[in-house]
């Protein structure tokens, strides 16, 4: 358990946060730039020398400025990953990650007597897949690659916390979706508790279990992550950058046509073939602007997703574009559609309506 209760002055604002988050979840910090994410995280980590307040993991004190207590950074055992790499370019991969390991079996000795679990090497490397880079100069690497080392010699510190400033931002999105599979089977196979920082819905979509939204250094919403960003009157529900996250069980496989079917509710839903055993609960990512509107029960498309819903609510977005929050089986699915579409169709909030997407706007995770 993450407990904090801090207020740290700021330029325009004074950051006050007093949240407890649990260590099982790996929790997004959302908000607009500026205004206080990347502060937070820096108080946690014990790098604002003007925080006050108390900052407690697992009743650990590592701020108590009330009582003069502040915890070097160096002893809260946090890994911090950055949008950069920061690997020595003069190391190979293989030294660069050896070098963490030595050092951090060094400060492991010079603890407090505290056991700290250190990842193996092989198993890190398994797992961020960077075996073939071992033997590579930093400089012959990609931006991907570098950041899967830099994951790696991080959580070769054992940490008991992770922290992460938007680690995937300078990325492309191809190297993104290898990456962060690979953070949250770390999270699952060591048990690290991560917080973590994003602009990005799909990254935090994919990635994580809570989250918080901060504004002007304040926590105006905390909780499930899915059901932040798809409820109506949420601020990430309020652009066409929209997203629901929904979830599904794989129903069967269609190797002929290359298809895995997956149970929403009762309803069944296509994507794109994938590797999992029938059975296996899963979410399934589906952009706002890929929905479409259909008030009749129409087979005769090529579109192969037809969900039943019923409108919940109608939120307006500017002059051209209003947001629908449909309700299906339990769930809450979000389609962007024209003014001028709302009128054509007559739709209302009650209205039983089809949306229709296809198996290659799902994104599975």
């Amino acid at each position: 358990m993450l407990t904090i209760d801090i207020q740290l002055p700021r330029d325009r604002f004074v950051l006050n946060v007093n949240e407890s988050l649990n260590g099982d979840a790996i929790w997004a910090v959302m908000g607009r730039s500026g205004c206080g994410k990347t502060s937070l995280l820096r108080t946690i980590a014990g790098l604002e020398s003007h925080a006050q307040g108390r900052v407690l993991f697992n009743d650990e004190v590592w701020l108590d400025s009330d009582n003069g207590i502040w915890l070097p950074p160096e002893k809260r055992g946090i890994g911090y990953i950055f949008q950069e790499a920061r690997l020595f370019p003069h190391l190979d991969v293989m030294e660069n990650l050896q070098f963490a390991l030595h050092r951090a079996h060094s400060v492991g000795k010079e603890s407090s007597g505290k056991a700290l679990s250190f990842p193996s090497l092989p198993e890190l490397v398994d797992q961020l897949d960077i075996e073939h880079l071992l033997n590579r100069n930093i400089d012959k690497l990609s931006g991907g690659e570098k950041q899967r080392v830099a994951i790696a010699r991080t959580l070769l510190s054992g940490p008991r916390l992770l922290l992460m400033d938007e680690p995937l931002a300078s990325l492309d999105w191809s190297s993104k979706t290898r990456i962060l599979p690979c953070l949250r089977k770390i999270h699952q196979h060591f048990g690290v508790p991560v917080v973590m920082v994003s602009h990005a819905r799909e990254e935090v979509a994919r990635l994580s279990d809570k989250l918080m939204l901060i504004d002007q250094g304040q926590v105006i919403s905390r909780g499930d992550c899915r059901q932040l960003l798809s409820r109506p009157g949420s601020l990430l529900a309020r652009d066409d950058c929209a997203l629901s996250i929904l979830e599904v069980q794989v129903a069967n496989h269609d190797y002929d046509y290359g298809f895995t079917e997956l149970w929403f509710g009762q309803q069944k839903l296509l994507v794109n073939q994938i590797s999992a055993t029938i059975g296996t609960e899963l979410r399934v990512i589906l952009s706002a602007q890929e929905v479409s509107i259909v008030i009749e029960d129409i087979h005769c498309t090529s579109v192969q997703n037809r969900v039943a819903a019923t409108i919940q609510s109608i939120q307006e977005l500017g002059s051209n574009n209003v947001m629908l929050f449909l309700t299906a089986e339990g769930q809450t699915l979000l389609a962007l559609v024209t003014r001028r579409a709302l009128s054509l169709l007559g739709l209302s909030v009650g209205h039983k309506v089809f949306a229709h997407f296809k198996a290659s706007c799902l994104d599975v995770i």
